[in-house]
């Protein structure tokens, strides 16, 4: 059996899924967008709510 340590050490980068650019995030986390992406995302959002209004 592989000790913990060994099979983290030996992840890939973990890549944001919308632009691709590597994420330092620890590896277990859930997160799939880097910040940049998020903060996209979430302007983007919000100005779509507003202009509907």
């Amino acid at each position: 059996m592989t000790p913990v340590a060994t099979f983290f050490r030996n992840l890939e980068a973990k890549c944001c899924a919308a632009c691709g650019q590597a994420m330092t995030e620890q590896a277990e986390s859930y997160m799939t967008e880097c910040f940049d992406c998020q903060e996209k995302a979430s302007k983007d959002a919000y100005l779509y709510y507003y202009s509907k209004r």
